[in-house]
């Protein structure tokens, strides 16, 4: 069996004021694509790990990814598009095309891209090539993705820590539709309510993923994967759904969708945003009688698109007077350039954060001295993409008031210590760890913190969704209407 692999992976902040574009997109082609994900805990990594086992040979063709951030640009989406068909087209015949994609990538002129890429893909190999994909559980799936798979696994974790798995999944299937022995059927039930970003580990999503995981003990059922949406991306598709694979049994796949969608919706009043504000999160903190405990940037997580550089959080930190305190990832390549210049030992004064954005607040003027410099190169050590290298740019761990704060030239949402680590700050002798980073850290952190407080902000991930214009979302919807029938 020769499987082609490759893909294009965003998820799109739609009000972000800045456009993604093609210099902020990792591509890998060949086997450079091999090299990266071999043994490495992402959806292509585990797409290795099962064509090893089915026997398959694998092509490898052109996989792209970016840090959430805007909207592609329409030049940047149609090079990447067209450079994955041409990677493809050189490795035909083919019996199978497995991508890791996203489910919430948006493209000026496109709109969702998934759909597009897996058309276009559909298109140029024939319909008889089985054209498999990896898609992220916050996802807003359209139902027109049906058309163009034949197999759709979404992560049912977050933290992603079930990637490689999914991935797996993705090949693993293929000899047994090629044989006949599995006749996927595909149903997608989108559910009319907007839902922010939760993790699954316990409270109610852990509840939606217990349900969807009993379903799948029908040997009729091939995967039950509730989809959470993406919030922060205003689109007709925008919101939560239920992706339903039968063995041949359309009917099986619509009323098991269909019992997961109820099941959200008759529980939607347990998924209301829980947040606080930043000097509420700090006082909730120092009132733990445990440590180290996490404060969450909610409002500036670059993992779903923000700037990386907002000061709410940092400002209210400061302002408490806090020490044993620690703080990553500000992004401000400006500064790390100050830093460098002035070396380990200097201090500085500093203009930190808040110039990409004034939604995130305005630049922190402050005295910093520097403590440590680095280039940022690590190895994600969190069960979400362990073994992948990192890339931050320079970086300086700068200590301000009582604070250390670490600042990156590339946007980072932390989601291990290791970029702790590198600054040589160990996280366990802190009381406080402040983090750009809203959910996914949780894998990472699992066995330092203590107690967790979500601190949120005006920005662009702020939890109160009356303050973004949603002009595109499928009204009604809830909770933005509250007379809504599903």
């Amino acid at each position: 069996m020769r499987i082609a692999l490759g893909g294009i992976l965003h998820e799109t902040n739609t009000f972000r004021n800045e456009d993604a574009q093609l210099s902020d997109f990792h591509i890998v082609r060949g086997q450079a694509l091999v090299a990266t994900h071999q043994g490495v805990r992402s959806y292509i990594g585990g797409m290795l790990d099962a064509a090893k086992t089915v026997g398959a040979t694998v092509l490898p063709t052109m996989f792209a990814s970016a840090e959430a951030g805007g909207i592609i640009s329409e030049c940047a989406y149609s090079s990447m598009v067209d450079d994955l068909l041409a990677e493809i087209r050189e490795v035909l015949p083919l019996d199978a095309v497995g991508l890791a994609l996203h489910g919430a990538g948006i493209a000026h002129g496109i709109g969702n891209i998934e759909v597009d890429i897996c058309r276009r893909v559909r298109d140029l190999v024939g319909s008889d090539v089985k054209i498999v994909i990896t898609l992220d559980l916050h996802g807003n799936l359209d139902t027109k993705l049906s058309d163009v798979v034949d197999a759709a696994f979404g992560t049912n974790c977050h933290p992603h820590t079930d990637m490689f798995e999914r991935g797996q999944d993705a090949i693993t299937i293929l000899p047994q539709i090629s044989s006949g022995s599995i006749s996927p059927v595909i149903y997608i039930e989108k559910i009319p309510l907007l839902l922010v970003t939760a993790t699954t580990m316990y409270g109610p999503m852990a509840a939606v993923n217990q349900l969807c995981r009993s379903i799948e003990e029908d040997p009729d059922i091939i995967a039950c994967t509730f989809f959470h949406g993406f919030v922060w991306t205003d689109t007709p598709d925008t919101g939560p759904s239920v992706l339903v694979i039968a063995n041949g049994d359309a009917r099986k796949a619509k009323d098991a969708a269909r019992r997961i969608a109820h099941f959200v919706w008759n529980n939607r009043d347990q998924f209301r945003p829980n947040a606080l504000s930043p000097e509420k999160a700090i006082e909730s903190a120092l009132r733990s009688e445990e440590w180290p405990v996490a404060v969450l940037d909610g409002g500036d997580d670059p993992g779903g698109g923000c700037p990386g550089d907002g000061t709410y959080l940092l400002r209210a930190m400061l302002k408490a007077n806090l020490s044993d305190a620690c703080f990553a990832a500000m992004f401000d390549p400006s500064i790390v350039a100050q830093a460098h210049s002035a070396g380990v030992g200097a201090t500085i004064a500093v203009a930190l954060g808040g110039k990409t954005d004034p939604r995130h607040g305005e630049p922190i003027a402050a005295t910093a001295y520097i403590k440590a410099l680095t280039d940022g190169r690590f190895l994600c050590q969190s069960p979400m993409g362990e073994g992948s290298q990192v890339s931050v740019g320079r970086t300086a761990r700068l200590h301000i008031g009582g604070i250390d704060v670490v600042v990156v030239s590339e946007r980072h949402q932390p989601i291990d210590t290791e970029i702790f680590l590198i600054h040589g700050i160990d996280v366990t002798r802190y009381r406080i760890i402040a983090l750009k980073c809203t959910n996914h850290w949780r894998a990472g952190f699992a066995k330092v913190v203590k107690r967790d407080y979500l601190a949120d902000s005006p920005g662009i991930m702020s939890r109160d969704l009356a303050n973004h214009s949603y002009k595109h979302v499928a009204r009604p919807i809830w909770p933005l209407d509250q007379e809504v029938v599903y």
